[in-house]
């Protein structure tokens, strides 16, 4: 990325987060820990949440809802306390998508095993950091390979399956790692009104951009990347270049990136109505190919600064 796209980038990222609001905390996986307090119970419902993050926000919150409905009160404790053979049963009927009853009932059961021999998932997750490391992503491969060494033969008498190996995603295999990125943001990330900042021993600054179809597709437009496949090097690509505009904190941006996606305020196709109120439009390529609209305030402002060439 260029120092003028920089510099015409910068006030629109800055519009971009002034904008974004609480409501959208409605629509995002973040809301099923947002409803405790206790930070136990936000760390294992938040990976809970995560790992069933994608897809259609409505159909994987269903999934959400009934496991945790199964857990009661506390899922911290229901994982503490999970009984193999007592709720097999009680996960007839729960599947999703390429998450079969089989899988999403030995994901539950290996969640529990890590509460029951670390009491959190915090103390497995540092075991396998090294601050010397550049990013989470070598420490992300580590924690995989720990949790896929648990023992899960009580439900797959063979190799675990490709359904639960979803869950367990690896950079090693070239994976972006999305939803155990998103959660690692949830986990890492300063208190702010989105994120819990609850692992304070790991920097905002090691954390990898969770990739999704929007993330990827909005990054090409702003010259985020320019690479093609959306993979764990296009992840790397978009948070190197995010540095640019925030090195301690890259990923605050994440959460109102990927929600213009989410809302459809940024459509796959351009469309000159949405384009106009988007903050981001004076430094899209895809926007700007509609010309500076006066609509949205900062474009007045960039117009001059683009006169000026910057």
């Amino acid at each position: 990325m260029t120092r003028q796209q920089r510099m015409r980038l910068a006030p629109c990222l800055a519009a971009l987060l002034r904008q974004h609001t609480v409501h959208s905390i409605e629509n995002d996986p973040i809301s099923f820990p947002r409803r405790y307090r206790d930070p136990k119970e936000i760390e294992v419902v938040g990976w809970l949440a995560a790992s069933f993050a994608y897809g259609s926000v409505p159909l994987f919150s269903a999934i959400v809802e009934k496991v945790l409905s199964l857990a009661g009160e506390s899922f911290y404790h229901y994982l503490c306390s999970f009984d193999l053979k007592r709720e097999r049963r009680r996960f007839n009927g729960i599947y999703y998508r390429f998450d079969r009853q089989e899988d999403i009932l030995s994901w539950i059961d290996l969640m529990s095993k890590i509460v029951q021999q670390y009491g959190a998932i915090k103390p497995l997750f540092l075991s396998c950091y090294r601050e010397e490391d550049h990013d989470l992503g070598e420490t992300l491969a580590r924690f995989v390979d720990r949790v896929k060494a648990l023992d899960s033969r009580s439900v797959h008498q063979e190799k675990k399956p490709n359904g639960l190996l979803g869950f367990l995603s690896t950079p090693e295999k070239g994976s972006a790692c999305k939803r155990l990125n998103l959660y690692l943001r949830w986990m890492v990330r300063r208190k702010d009104g989105i994120d819990f900042g609850l692992w304070k021993e790991i920097p905002p600054s090691k954390l990898i951009i969770p990739l999704d179809t929007h993330i990827a597709r909005i990054g090409r437009y702003l010259g985020l990347t320019f690479r093609k496949t959306a993979d764990f090097k296009m992840a790397r690509e978009i948070t190197e270049t995010l540095k640019y505009f925030d090195p301690i904190d890259p990923l605050k941006y994440d959460f109102s990136l990927c929600h213009l996606g989410i809302s459809d305020a940024c459509p796959k196709q351009p469309m000159p109505e949405k384009c106009r109120l988007c903050p981001l439009q004076p430094a899209c390529k895809m926007g700007r190919s509609h010309g500076l609209s006066t609509s949205y305030p900062i474009a007045s402002y960039l117009r001059k600064r683009v006169s000026r060439g910057f």
